[in-house]
């Protein structure tokens, strides 16, 4: 049976890879044998790796009340033998093969290799688990390295590809193509990128299958909305013939390889709702193109020893645009789009030398510096528009509804990131703040890559009379208090700590809120949390939606919204002398921001 490139099924989030290696690294030097691999698996569990999705029923099937308990409450530090009793309460059939099988995909990336029949942690690991390089740097050097055949799979003996660069190329080559035929370039589909891109074997294909993705985007783009879905099915399995459900397969593979690529920074998707294309990011094709040209592709040898030491060292891949030419290359392009958004935003120029910056480490550090300058202005810049165009409103309040009804269709756990984009953006909508700033990852086309890391909040706010913290979730059953109730105090608490001049407080947003957050919150309101109070405004995306609403009325009225409006109705919202129950405090909300929006447009 034939076979789809991933770099993990196991892992389908990317960023859990840093939970697995941490992991991993309680059991080094330890021989990797049946009980070791146990001890993996039951270590996963206790650190909350593993068993960690509150939204599957699967996750607590076979465990008894208190081992749900346990799970669900994430404020609470799990014992060894706690994780142990739920390990063995799930009864697997085979329980040392779900260690193996949840160790494969750090071996697979060069973190993790069994030496000697012992578990050492390879140089990129070690740099990783202690935070010496970042998350997308490690991400972009496996992805290059990354080949099929290699010595520890098997299964893809008759494939000669570095899979990666080869995606790359392929989209390439598709978007010359359609300039060729006067087609618009956009990248391939999710659909062309589950049924070409994933099955490509041979570097020497490239051309050949970008030339069946034409053939197919031509054929499915005559087809009425009605015949679509049946084309592409029928199309896989015809094209996929040895796999037993390919339309499934690919839908699944092209979801997890797309989280994993977009860490590159290599990729952007295309799409204003639901992200249909997947194309070059233009403003890294310096990069592209000189790996492209120095690298065509196909798969070195190795031995298992050389390739533990290839995918094992950090940097082993001589990364071709690291010249001194290039990378001025690289600044320069940086230079002239921040010079174009301070143009826009009527921002002085920046002064940003580069003929005289000639140490390369000098020049690479620049060209991370710029780029963050280059997403304050890229914020700003959205900031502008939507405050300018009314239009612009209209298009985040429908995305908002989009969230929402995905979430009622029970796709939620897909569309945080995007809870976290457009909350990002109705509070830059919503009045004259100094500063919005996210902290979720992003690539250069300040999309975020994914959603912001614990331990800090989702998207911190700066005002000129107080400051604020607004934490999202997707989830809205019981688990939204297990995962948000302490996190969201916790992180409310250390930045009071860190902003202490100003009022603090925490705009909460999900699709609905369950009853226990909100008697969570509201003893942290009324009462204190860690002996002092807070101000929460716990939220719906409805209610988010219904600000925006207001903002749209006053701009066509002529009118803009200060923020110390916004602190009036935040304050009003968490006045604790007014609150009497949390029973009552959801409904005392609604009515707030019902006088709220009847002030300010009357």
């Amino acid at each position: 049976m034939d076979t789809l490139w991933s770099m993990s099924t196991t892992i389908r989030e990317a960023e859990r890879i840093e939970g697995f290696l941490k992991t991993a690294t309680e059991l080094e030097g330890k021989e990797w044998n049946q009980h070791t691999q146990m001890e993996f698996q039951i270590r996963l569990i206790k650190n909350r790796q593993y068993l960690n999705n509150s939204d599957n029923a699967q996750t607590f099937n076979k465990l008894n009340e208190k081992q749900c308990n346990i799970l669900r409450d994430k404020s609470k530090e799990m014992t060894f033998e706690e994780a142990k009793e739920i390990f063995e309460a799930k009864k697997y059939e085979d329980p040392p093969m779900r260690g193996r099988q949840s160790m494969s995909p750090l071996v697979k990336l060069g973190l993790v290799y069994i030496i000697d029949g012992k578990v050492a942690i390879s140089d990129v690991g070690r740099k990783l688990a202690e935070n010496k390089i970042e998350f997308d740097d490690f991400m972009m050097d496996s992805l290059l390295k990354f080949q099929y055949p290699n010595p520890y799979e098997g299964g893809f003996k008759d494939w000669n590809t570095k899979p990666f660069i080869n995606t790359l190329r392929l989209i390439k080559r598709v978007n010359e193509r359609c300039n060729d035929l006067g087609m618009k370039e956009k990248g391939i589909s999710k659909h062309e990128f589950g049924i070409f891109a994933l099955s490509l074997k041979s570097y020497k294909d490239v051309n050949m299958v970008a030339e069946k993705v034409i053939k197919f985007r031509e054929e499915y783009e005559s087809l009425r909305e009605i015949e679509k879905d049946d084309y592409v099915r029928n199309y896989a399995q015809n094209y996929l013939k040895t796999f037993k459900n390919p339309e499934s397969n690919t839908s699944e593979y092209t979801d997890n390889m797309i989280r994993y690529m977009r860490l590159t920074k290599y990729i952007y998707i295309r799409g204003k709702y639901n992200y249909t294309y997947i194309d070059l990011e233009p403003r890294r094709m310096t990069e592209i193109d000189s790996i492209l040209e120095a690298d065509d592709g196909h798969a070195l040898e190795f031995s298992e020893e050389q390739w533990r030491n290839y995918m094992g060292v950090y940097g082993a891949y001589k990364l071709p645009f690291e010249t001194e030419e290039k990378l001025k290359k690289i600044l320069r392009d940086i230079r002239s789009e921040i010079n174009e958004l301070e143009k826009e935003l009527k921002i002085e120029s920046s002064s940003i030398s580069i003929e005289d910056e000639y140490n390369m480490d000098n020049i690479k550090l620049r060209i991370k510096e710029y780029r963050a300058y280059r997403r304050e202005l890229q914020n700003q810049k959205i900031k502008k528009e939507y405050h300018e165009d009314t239009n612009k409103i209209e298009d985040a309040m429908q995305a908002l509804i989009y969230i929402r009804d995905r979430n009622r269709a029970k796709l939620s756990k897909k569309y945080s990131i995007e809870l976290e984009k457009w909350s990002n953006v109705a509070l830059n909508i919503i009045n004259d703040s100094l500063l919005i700033k996210p902290n979720a990852p992003v690539g250069d086309d300040n999309e975020p890559t994914y959603t912001a890391p614990s331990g800090v909040a989702d998207i911190e706010c700066y005002y000129k009379d107080f400051s604020s913290i607004c934490e999202v979730t997707m989830l809205c059953n019981k688990d939204q208090w297990y995962n948000e109730g302490q996190p969201v105090m916790r992180h409310l608490r250390d930045f009071e700590n860190s902003n202490t001049e100003l009022p603090n407080y925490c705009l909460f947003i999900a699709p609905s809120l369950h009853q226990d957050t909100i008697n969570t919150f509201f003893n942290s309101v009324k009462f204190q949390y860690e002996g002092k109070k807070q101000k929460i405004i716990p939220i719906t995306i409805n209610q988010l939606i219904y600000i925006l609403e207001t903002i749209k009325i006053l701009h066509e009225k002529g009118k803009t919204l200060k923020h110390q409006s916004v602190m009036k109705l935040y304050e009003s919202c968490s006045d604790d002398e007014r609150i009497e129950d949390s029973i009552m405090w959801r409904e005392y909300i609604e009515q707030q921001l019902e006088l709220w929006r009847k002030e300010l447009v009357a």
